[in-house]
């Protein structure tokens, strides 16, 4: 089978992404043939299709008028895009179109150009983006669910790109602009849902449920070797405010004897090294990015995974991520991760934003350390088990065939 898989970034810049790759990967094993689609970019893997991906356009910091409106067109529709996806299917023929993260650098124009040659559609859903002109339902430092019932006006009064009201206002016109057009919801034959949190909150703002399949992702515990117990407790991602991390230094100042590794570069990592040095946190230390190897050993020497997130997560593959090293999490209950941590055996749970619920946890489960080795092994188990790449593939050959049959 031939597949177009359509992401904006072809280079490994965050979860999606890995995603996006993994599948790739995982298809060739499998006999077929994928095709990449996304935006030129000097950080792109290689690829023999480069000449059809869509030219370089700076969202972020634009420095002229012309090129603010440049900017917002293209985040509304590309005709560019629309274009060269119809010349690589031309090109190529592929039997299914598989697109990830779209939005602004290629936008949903794609979907009609390859609807208009007939090519069925499938769409992995990585966050909130159908829903929330800001991707998050976070804003001000609170989950935010204002622009249900398409009042999506609330994204320009709270300033929710960027604090920037014109961010705001050019996200806003997108939403509004697309749903009019209903070009998700004509043109997409199934959406995969990576948990049944996502489902169930597109359900909730009025995509058809008959359309939407729950495949959660994977990981290949083949490739990864293992390695119970630990020295510290590991924090890896982006350093933002939505991700928890303040809250976790705040719980750090009431657990004694272990050590906090903060892995991750991000818009607050400043203020948070500063409310180190005020909190007198001597036991914290940030790490900086860290990828490959790195990040593998940074993962290894600990005892304990924090994903202390206090926005809503679509599914959590840093948690099976951890599983598969052998690591137990202690999770945020919110969003998808009360999903696959499991309390008590794969990890603990807490209640977002609480830093006092959070620091008794985590000396919940330093206080036996052969308990939260044991409870690492079950984690291993439990992702061996779930979250394999064959019964990823076998979930998605059925989606894709499932849509082929009813195009024919």
């Amino acid at each position: 089978m031939k597949i177009l898989l359509a992401n904006k970034f072809h280079y490994l810049k965050g979860g999606a992404e890995r995603h996006y790759f993994d599948l790739g990967e995982l298809l060739e094993k499998r006999g077929h043939e994928v095709i990449p689609f996304a935006m030129a970019d000097e950080k792109n893997k290689t690829s023999r299709y480069n000449q059809y991906f869509v030219s370089n356009i700076g969202i972020v910091d634009p420095s002229s008028t012309s090129h603010k409106l440049k900017t917002a067109s293209r985040i509304v529709y590309s005709l560019e895009a629309k274009r060269k996806i119809a010349a690589l299917v031309e090109k190529t023929k592929p039997d299914i179109a598989h697109v990830h993260n779209i939005y602004h650098q290629l936008s949903p124009s794609i979907l009609s150009a390859l609807k208009k040659k007939g090519v069925p559609i499938v769409m992995t859903v990585h966050d909130f983006k159908l829903m929330c002109p800001a991707y998050l339902f976070y804003s001000q430092g609170e989950v935010c669910e204002k622009c249900k019932r398409y009042r999506y006006y609330n994204c320009v009064r709270r300033r929710c790109v960027k604090d920037s009201y014109g961010a705001s206002l050019v996200n806003m016109t997108e939403m509004y602009i697309h749903r009019l057009l209903r070009i998700y919801k004509n043109n997409v034959d199934k959406f995969i849902c990576p948990s049944v949190f996502l489902r169930d909150k597109l359900v909730e703002f009025g995509f058809p449920k008959e359309k939407l399949v729950v495949v959660p992702h994977f990981v290949d515990c083949q490739s990864i070797e293992p390695q119970y117990g630990g020295d510290y407790i590991l924090y890896l991602g982006r350093l933002s405010r939505e991700k928890g991390v303040a809250t976790l230094l705040q719980a750090m100042t009431q657990v004694e004897g272990v050590k906090l590794k903060i892995a991750g570069s991000g818009p607050l990592e400043d203020d948070l090294r500063a409310q180190k040095e005020k909190l007198n946190l001597d036991q914290v230390e940030f790490m900086g990015f860290l990828a490959g190897g790195g990040l593998q050993r940074a993962i290894a020497g600990a005892s304990l995974i924090a994903v202390p997130s206090e926005s809503y997560e679509t599914f959590g593959l840093s948690v099976i991520e951890a599983y598969a090293h052998g690591k137990p999490v202690i999770a945020s209950r919110i969003g998808a991760l009360p999903e696959v941590v499991k309390e008590g055996e794969t990890g603990y749970l807490f209640e977002s934003g609480k830093a006092d619920e959070l620091a008794d946890k985590i000396k919940q489960a330093l206080a036996d350390q052969a308990g939260l080795e044991k409870m690492g092994e079950k984690a291993r188990r439990y992702v061996a088990r779930e979250f394999t790449p064959e019964k990823y593939y076998d979930a998605l050959l059925e989606v894709y065939r499932s849509i082929k049959k009813e195009a024919q």
